[in-house]
């Protein structure tokens, strides 16, 4: 079709619930012309055609005008036309039997205007209810087929059992096809235990913020059992289930953490030993204290240290406790008091926004710790300066709240740099240590970013922010502990 007659015709179509209104205007104008408007009962045949046709004009303008689905236009100006014109003949008929068996003269335009108007009336109603059920229909018909083929299992719960299973989640506890499943209790998919966390932690968690997520035992058809990781959103009569197995999962996080410990147990022993050798060595050979005993110390201490750090990382990334809410000013005047008490022989200055400031997880304090423990232990300077600071800036129409720590040092490595920006290390690329690695993750995890920079006098400034109001760190740091 050539373009110009195609745009001529959605033309048409968008504004056909207007043209209908028009015509019925029109046709009453000329209905009124005809019988003489300025007599009283003409004046009342035409009162309810004119609302009518103003009625259409003005739907269809709203229509027009609120982006609504071409369908609908159609549906509703078909409705109209087709209901005025059999309203028309209907009337038409109703005037020829009562002319017929009564024997009395009746105004065939007046019927027939006022049984046409009535009709468009009617036909408008049923096409907009008519493109309402469709369009919703359509709707369930999409969300459906997407459920269907997700690789997640997914259920709707109503009053204890299920109205809906796609495969994968009958797949899931080793049932044939969601038609086992369907009508049936979902108490059965679950560990006494897990039913006695849904109970006390879950069902309170879903009755006040309408959403949970967290890990519970499920219990397959066969009477075996897995870990699932498990999200449930409350809607209008139930709630949708989006269930995962993770079992290869916890199995390999259980491995980390058994290597984890036997290695770090295991290196703290040598650790030891080579400490005490050392040690020995240092006072039996004074000459070589300086050369060589002396770096091993440092060495091992600085191994020790690491070890130290990464069962604090352990520990803060393994809470499972629900994130609490900090002021940001109280954020910043923890971590100075803390940084002056450690390195008494360093100056701190902080930089505070003091009003309009949104809650954030308290673990924002630890990332900032690590970043002023990076900054004082990194310089050659034995009384370094370090600022901490928090307030707002305005990037790219969006309010970012951002916490800065800057120091007069030699600087972030470029290596360490793009390690953690790019969030993975290789052989090429990789950090010097666990402490920015806290960094990244706690950010992250709040769903905030973190750069740097090089500010004119020299040294670092790492700037970590987040936008208002679209991420977890936010007030409602309750839903992070899900996350």
């Amino acid at each position: 079709m050539h373009p110009r007659l195609a745009q001529v015709r959605r033309g048409f179509w968008n504004h056909l619930v207007t043209l209908v209104g028009v015509t019925t205007l029109v046709v009453t104008g000329a209905y009124g012309a005809l019988r003489g408007v300025t007599s009283t009962p003409v004046l009342l045949d035409v009162i309810v055609p004119v609302l009518v046709g103003v009625g259409l004009v003005v739907d269809g303008v709203r229509i027009r005008y609120q982006a609504t689905s071409p369908r609908r236009t159609k549906l509703v100006a078909t409705g109209a036309v087709a209901f005025a014109l059999l309203g028309t003949l209907l009337s038409g008929w109703a005037v020829f039997l009562v002319e017929l068996r009564l024997g009395q003269v009746v105004d065939t335009l007046q019927v027939a205007l006022l049984g046409g108007t009535g009709g468009a009336v009617v036909g408008a109603t049923i096409g907009h209810v008519y493109a309402s059920l469709s369009a919703k229909n359509r709707e369930m018909v999409r969300l459906s087929r997407a459920m269907d083929s997700s690789m997640d299992g997914i259920a709707i719960i109503e009053d204890g059992e299920h109205v809906y299973v796609n495969d994968a989640y009958a797949e899931l506890y080793g049932f044939p096809g969601p038609s086992m499943l369907e009508g049936q209790s979902w108490y059965r998919l679950y560990t006494s235990d897990s039913l006695a966390t849904i109970e006390q932690e879950v069902i309170p968690q879903l009755s006040e913020q309408h959403y949970w997520r967290g890990r519970l035992v499920g219990r397959r058809a066969d009477g075996t059992t897995f870990p699932k990781e498990v999200t449930s959103s409350v809607i209008d009569r139930g709630n949708v289930i989006v269930v995962r197995d993770v079992s290869i999962q916890r199995q390999r996080e259980q491995r980390i953490q058994v290597l984890n410990r036997v290695l770090r147990h295991n290196l703290r022993n040598a650790f030891t030993v080579i400490q005490g050798h050392a040690n020995l060595l240092a006072e039996k050979a004074p000459d070589l204290a300086a050369d060589h005993v002396h770096p091993i110390r440092e060495e091992i201490t600085d191994l020790l240290a690491t070890a130290d750090k990464a069962r604090g990382l352990e520990r803060t990334l393994g809470d499972q406790r629900e994130p609490q809410p900090i002021e940001p000013p109280e954020a910043i005047r923890m971590v100075v008091d803390r940084a002056t008490a450690t390195y008494p022989d360093a100056s701190f200055r902080s930089r505070v926004e003091e009003t309009g400031l949104p809650t954030v997880d308290e673990r924002i304090v630890e990332a900032l710790n690590e970043l002023v423990d990076n900054a004082v232990e990194h310089t050659p300077d034995p009384e370094p300066t370090v600022e901490v600071g928090v307030g707002t800036a305005d990037v790219s129409e969006a309010t970012h709240l951002e916490f800065t720590v800057v120091d007069d040092g030699p600087g972030i490595p470029e290596a360490d740099q793009r390690a953690i920006i790019d969030g993975e290390e290789t052989p090429l690329e990789h950090g010097s240590g666990l402490g920015l690695w806290l960094v990244n993750w706690i950010v992250s995890n709040s769903g905030g970013d973190i750069t740097f920079d090089e500010p004119p006098g020299g040294g670092t400034e790492v700037t970590i922010s987040f936008v208002e109001d679209d991420t977890p760190a936010f007030d409602g740091v309750g839903e992070m502990a899900a996350a």
